[in-house]
């Protein structure tokens, strides 16, 4: 929270926009289908410990669920959030969409 406190700042995480930072200026969360995340997942790591995609995907998706129900910080978009589906992204397309939100922000802010 300090290094945010009046410093322009980027900053990712499950429950950055609301808990962390409630009062950031541009809020993003960044979602995908569970299914291409697990899909990502697999191949981004090639798992030393020999976990497949299946077990990449079960993993994934009981951290969802926890992090849903979990009393303290749920996962959940802040109110003002844009939400953005980067299943069907690429990485430079979700970079170019994410600048152009914050671009749209700064036009707007007084």
């Amino acid at each position: 929270r300090d290094l945010g406190r009046g410093n322009n700042v980027v900053v990712e995480g499950r429950d950055m926009g609301t808990v962390v930072f409630p009062e950031a200026d541009v809020k993003i969360f960044l979602d995908a289908d569970a299914e291409i995340r697990a899909e990502r997942r697999y191949l981004e790591t090639k798992d030393p410990s020999g976990r497949d995609l299946t077990a990449i995907r079960r993993d994934m998706l009981r951290r969802d669920e926890n992090d849903r129900t979990r009393t303290l910080a749920p996962l959940r978009p802040a109110p003002e959030a844009v939400i953005l589906d980067s299943s069907e992204m690429s990485v430079e397309a979700v970079v170019d969409r994410m600048i152009r939100i914050v671009d749209t922000a700064r036009m707007v802010k007084p």
